[in-house]
């Protein structure tokens, strides 16, 4: 079956990456899901055979948690996680243990999220477990039934997404994380039927008659919330035991989420360990309470230590940090990950994921420890990260993801770390480069970390690139072949010629406060476009410090940034 899921998505991931809630170039959630899921498959295929059901599953759900990739392989390896978790040491699986999995794999992702969004991913796969619950309890029932209301329900739900979510109704697309997953699960269903031949004609005649075989348009889709800063909270709790009580973490997550964000609640055994930003931490302290002692308590005021942060100037920073920065190779599956010695470890390193020579040139110049080559379409995996992380000999390291799409498996990383990876939400390559401009290897990370979360605050990021079909996306009417402009995720400018919505985006930095705006340039042949729209805006704009740079980025024509 998990051989039958990595075909249907192999097949399809194409379909899933062809469009984007906005119609630029970059969707990549089906190749994340197929990279992920074939990390999974990478692990069970190194079992001898016979081996036991449970420890099939246990690797493929190890594979796959370290192989994720973006956001939606991320939620693919929880979903999976929680199979594990249900099957448990089960030596066969039933029609009532499989839909007892689904519904384990809905709970476990949905726990992996602070902020569940509906008319994604996660409402796909909670509905067809719900299908699948149901249809389990019917008499004479077979697997085969399970899975089939599962993947019936699931497209009924993936065509209702946009109702769900607004600005999938707007772009008229569906959710492609949920798409993804339909593939999996008939994909599945493929599976079985081929090992059961019997009844195979029964339920593909089904499924071709039904209406949602017709074609849908594919989405991604992705909603986050901003940080502030306050008090750095970190706890572990020990948990007694709960008899027949609700499992702990929801609770404590429940309990902790109206204190702050960036909430982060996992568990070992009898152990849970909590990180929050909060502006209260006495009142999350006295909310852990209610669950258990606490073992360890580490509170850092992160407003305090950013205010007290000496500044040093761009001189004393290149001769400061260490040079020799590191860019990431392919990592074979095979190679161990080593922690550094802890001789001669400074405080804090720094990773960081960027593509393009001249960004990557940028990072390097800023003294930065390691770069994992990813990006936009080119997501790299918590195993990716760990690796990297892993060849810096600091006793912490700070983790620059620098897209939305790679936050998800940087935080994962961060708890596999155990730790020693701290995560700075950085969305785009200009808020990476002004995070590490005031990163200091000997300062404490708490320190690090809030000078960082200072300087994202003040950079505003802009994005330039083509139209790969025709959209209305709110009051834009987009021809395939503009050039979109976009500032923080949303369209700016939409017209045919680049030099007007290079012209409009700067302009709008301009008029928004901004000091300074730097352009990073796709091909060194645009130099003399940039060149030119500088020159006329600086005479509107005379105190405003404009520069060009080049940046070889993939996807993007231009990447802006301005502070």
């Amino acid at each position: 079956m998990l051989h039958g899921g990595h075909q249907q998505l192999a097949k399809f991931k194409e379909n899933v990456n062809a469009l984007n809630v906005f119609p630029v170039p970059d969707g990549d959630t089906g190749t994340n899901m197929y990279l992920s899921f074939t990390s999974g498959i990478e692990q069970i295929s190194r079992l001898p055979e016979g081996t036991s059901l449970e420890r099939v599953v246990t690797a493929f759900s190890e594979g796959l948690l370290m192989g994720a990739r973006g956001n939606s392989g991320v939620i693919l390896s929880q979903l999976f996680r929680g199979f594990q978790l249900a099957f448990g040491k089960a030596t066969h699986i039933d029609p009532h243990l499989f839909a007892q999995a689904l519904q384990s794999g809905v709970q476990t992702a949905y726990k992996a999220v602070s902020r569940p969004v509906e008319g994604t991913i996660l409402t796909v796969a909670r509905e067809a477990a719900m299908a699948a619950d149901v249809a389990s309890k019917k008499a004479n029932v077979t697997i085969e039934h399970v899975i089939i209301a599962a993947v019936e329900r699931a497209r009924q739900v993936l065509a209702k997404t946009p109702d769900l979510l607004p600005i999938l109704r707007q772009a008229g697309v569906v959710d492609s994380g949920g798409q993804g997953l339909v593939y999996i699960y008939e994909g599945f269903l493929a599976a079985l039927n081929e090992a059961y031949n019997a009844r195979g004609d029964e339920w593909e005649h089904r499924l071709q008659q039904s209406e949602l075989r017709k074609p849908v348009v594919f989405a991604t889709n992705e909603v986050h919330g901003e940080g502030e800063f306050g008090y750095c909270t970190e706890f572990m709790i020990r948990i007694a035991d709960q008899g027949e009580e609700e499992p702990i973490l929801p609770r404590v997550r429940n309990a902790m989420s109206v204190l702050g964000d960036s909430l982060l609640v996992v568990q070992a055994n009898d152990l849970v360990r909590v990180h929050v930003h909060t502006l209260h931490p006495g009142e999350a302290l006295e909310a852990a309470l209610t669950f258990g002692p606490l073992v360890q308590v580490k509170i850092d005021n992160m407003t305090e230590k950013n205010r007290s942060l000496m500044l040093v100037s761009d001189e004393q920073l290149e001769q400061e940090k260490k040079s020799g920065t590191v860019l990431a190779e392919p990592r074979s599956s095979d190679q161990q990950i080593h922690q550094p010695s802890k001789a001669e470890q400074k405080v804090c390193g720094l990773v960081v994921v960027a593509a393009g020579q001249g960004i990557v040139d940028l990072f390097e110049s800023l003294g930065v420890d390691y770069i994992v080559p990813g990006g936009q379409t080119m997501n790299p995996s918590t195993e990716d990260l760990l690796a990297a992380a892993s060849q810096v000999s600091a006793s912490h390291v700070i983790l620059l993801p620098n897209n939305r799409n790679i936050v998800m498996a940087a935080k994962q990383a961060s708890v596999v770390s155990e730790g020693r990876i701290h995560v700075v939400e950085t969305h785009s390559i200009g808020q990476g480069l002004g995070a590490a401009l005031v990163f200091h290897p000997e300062h404490e990370v708490s320190a690090n970390e809030a000078a960082m979360q200072d300087a994202i605050s003040k950079i505003m990021s802009g994005s330039i690139t083509t139209s790969v079909r025709d959209s209305v996306i709110g009051d834009h009417v987009i021809g395939e072949g503009d050039y979109i402009g976009m500032i923080d995720g949303e369209i700016a400018s939409v017209n045919p010629s680049r030099t007007a919505v290079l012209t409009a985006l700067i302009e709008q930095f301009c008029l928004r406060g901004a000091e300074i705006c730097t352009a990073f340039y796709k091909d060194p042949a645009f130099i003399s476009e940039v060149q030119a729209t500088i020159m006329t805006l600086q005479a509107k704009y005379p105190l405003v410090e404009f520069e060009h740079q080049y940046g070889g980025q993939p996807v993007y024509d231009y990447l802006l940034a301005a502070e």
